[in-house]
C-alpha cells in the first residue's frame, strides 16, 4: 500500500512540475500484495479473492475499490492544493478510475463501469452527474470506442468513430458510431 501511496506523489509531483500532462496508473494488478490492509484477516491474495476463495471475497473487493478511491481522493486534493492560473490544477484536470473488476473477475466485458471526476474547466458535460448508459445490445448502448470517440471530439480531434464496431450492435442494426452525446457540452 505504501507504493501506491508513493505512487500517487510521483505522478502529483510530474503533472506539477509539468513533466507531462497525461498520466495512466494502475492502481494495482493480480501480484500486488494486499496483506497490509487491516480487513484482510486471511491474508488472501488478489487473485484468490477475484476467485471468491475464501469467506469474506465480497467484502474484500469492496475492500480493494475503497482503497483505490482513497488514492484517487488523495490525488484530487493534492492537485486541489497547486495553484494554476485562476484556480488549481484540479480545475484542469480529469480523472478516470476503471476498477479492475468490471463485470466481475474473468467476467463478460459487457460493462465498463468508471468513475469521472473533473475540475471546473472539463469540456464534458458529467459536473455532478450519475450517468448510466443502455445495457449492452440495446437502443442507446454505447461502447469504449463510443467513450474514447468523445474525448478525442472533445478536446480537438473530430473524428467520427475510433476503434472497431461492437459486432453485436452491428447485428442488431443500432447505431455505434460517433461521441457520446449525454456527456458533449
Amino acid at each position: 500500500m505504501e507504493k501506491q501511496a508513493a505512487y500517487t506523489d510521483i505522478i502529483v509531483s510530474a503533472l506539477a512540475s509539468g513533466l507531462t500532462n497525461v498520466v495512466t496508473y494502475t492502481i494495482d494488478d493480480l501480484g500486488t500484495d494486499i496483506t497490509s490492509l487491516p480487513e484482510n484477516d486471511e491474508k488472501t491474495n488478489i487473485h484468490a479473492v477475484g476467485h471468491g476463495q475464501g469467506g469474506r471475497s465480497a467484502l474484500m473487493r469492496d475492500v480493494i475499490k475503497t482503497h483505490h478511491m482513497k488514492q484517487v481522493k488523495t490525488l484530487v486534493t493534492k492537485l486541489k492544493a497547486i495553484p494554476e492560473g485562476r484556480g488549481t490544477m484540479f480545475d484542469n484536470t480529469t480523472i478516470i478510475y476503471m476498477p479492475e473488476t468490471g463485470s466481475g473477475h474473468h467476467g463478460p466485458d459487457t460493462e465498463a463501469p468508471m468513475v469521472i471526476m473533473s475540475g471546473k474547466n472539463s469540456k464534458l458535460d458529467i459536473a455532478g452527474r450519475y450517468i448510466r448508459l443502455p445495457f449492452h445490445g440495446t437502443e442507446g448502448h454505447k461502447t469504449l470506442s463510443n467513450w474514447y470517440t468523445t474525448l478525442l471530439n472533445t478536446y480537438g480531434n473530430p473524428i467520427k468513430h475510433y476503434g472497431d464496431l461492437d459486432l453485436t450492435m452491428q447485428r442488431n442494426r443500432l447505431s455505434q458510431e460517433g461521441a457520446i452525446d449525454q456527456l458533449m457540452l
